[in-house]
């Protein structure tokens, strides 16, 4: 029989959550050489934060500007990541308050708080200097307010994430509609009510974006000019794997001679398009070598197959994927509440076996995992406890 723990000493092993997760995140930093030779973006986005502070200009195609606003203000090193580490304990909060929210299952959310503070990819990824830990704080703390009936504040903070990773622009809108006609069973005009705020919320956040977009390329852009990029690596014929590696799975050189960024974007485009409709059997066995790729156990990267890391890696998701299966087995009896996960975990996975697939698109998702693995090693638990009493 499992004891209940009271409120004060629930508190306090929160906190006492917190300061590991601080703590692991502050020895990772220490321990974990630069990895920037080998995950390029943490250099990318430390020079857009420069062009910013030069000329408030982001020339990079493929990103979104929150993460080199962040870096602008904190400045790159120790100032960057102290911002990425308290973002990182601001996350194990949330999912602490997600577990919580959804489940009422006092083991449950302490469960998931300490899973989401030892995860190893969560650590790594909070100390390389990478958008990922902002990008899934913001993601958190929308889902958080979406389930809590503050439509406001999430919209803020779900464009927010949009200006920090475009691909969440395509589930807020859904997102805002299924919470409130199917979490919150909101009438129908109240949901387009709650929409029509979004829409203004996010008019108003994109529109400086917006207007550096038309300063920089003389038209409207409305998230980056590289999807057509991104499109065309994960559909072409030199594509093999599934992957995004120029100069392996796919060429640009074909396109070289179009100057105009908004024109080669269009081009690349429809050339991945062309490629899609007159190659669909390649287009989805493509599709699952990067379902493959996203939900493989191990790193794809030369750099990160190493013995201890697919060790690491092996031990941290595979018992991860179990608990969070369990945790969604017993309680889909509450799909109706559980349904705005499920729509970003599917549609997230499905969007990037379009795109281009890696381990790395996986981790804004694992979050969520740890939160129905901390309700599937709760129940674990319970169900152990009864048999030995």
């Amino acid at each position: 029989m499992m004891f209940s723990i009271d409120a004060k000493t629930e508190h306090g092993i929160v906190v006492a959550i917190l300061g590991l997760t601080l703590a692991l995140r502050v020895i990772a930093a220490v321990i974990i050489p630069d990895q920037s030779h080998t995950l390029v973006d943490a250099i990318a986005y430390r020079d857009s934060a420069t062009q910013l502070l030069k000329n408030w200009q982001i020339v990079n195609l493929y990103q979104m500007p929150l993460y080199p606003l962040l870096i602008a203000i904190t400045g790159p090193g120790i100032g960057q990541l102290g911002a990425d580490t308290a973002l990182a304990v601001t996350s194990v909060w949330l999912v602490y308050a997600l577990a919580d929210q959804l489940f009422t299952d006092q083991y449950a959310r302490i469960f998931a708080a300490a899973g989401a503070a030892c995860y190893p990819p969560l650590i790594f990824f909070s100390v390389v200097g990478l958008s990922e830990t902002l990008f899934i704080t913001l993601v958190l703390a929308a889902f958080l307010c979406w389930y809590r009936g503050r439509f406001i504040v999430a919209a803020i903070l779900a464009v927010l994430a949009v200006l920090t990773r475009p691909v969440f622009d395509l589930f807020a809108p859904l997102l805002v509609l299924l919470f409130a006609l199917v979490v919150h069973r909101l009438p129908v005009t109240k949901a387009l009510q709650q929409l029509g705020m979004y829409a203004v919320i996010y008019c108003a956040l994109m529109t400086p974006w917006w207007l550096h977009n038309y300063r920089a390329y003389g038209a409207f852009v409305r998230l980056t000019p590289g999807a057509g990029t991104v499109l065309y690596a994960g559909n072409n014929p030199l594509n093999q794997s599934g992957g995004g590696n120029l100069g392996v799975d796919y060429d640009l050189s074909a396109f070289a001679n179009i100057t105009d960024p908004i024109e080669r974007d269009r081009a690349l485009r429809s050339a991945a398009i062309n490629y899609i409709v007159h190659n669909p059997q390649r287009f989805l066995e493509l599709a699952v070598l990067k379902f493959v790729r996203v939900w493989r156990i191990s790193p794809v990267n030369e750099a990160y197959r190493s013995t201890s890391i697919t060790i690491i890696s092996v031990a941290s998701f595979v018992p991860l994927l179990l608990l969070a299966s369990l945790g969604l087995l017993i309680n889909r009896r509450y799909l109706r509440q559980l349904s705005p996960l499920l729509l970003f975990g599917f549609g997230y996975t499905a969007v990037h076996m379009i795109l281009v697939g890696t381990i790395r698109y996986r981790l804004p998702l694992e979050p969520f995992l740890i939160i129905f693995a901390g309700a599937g090693f709760s129940r674990f638990l319970k169900s152990t406890s009864a048999l030995r009493a």
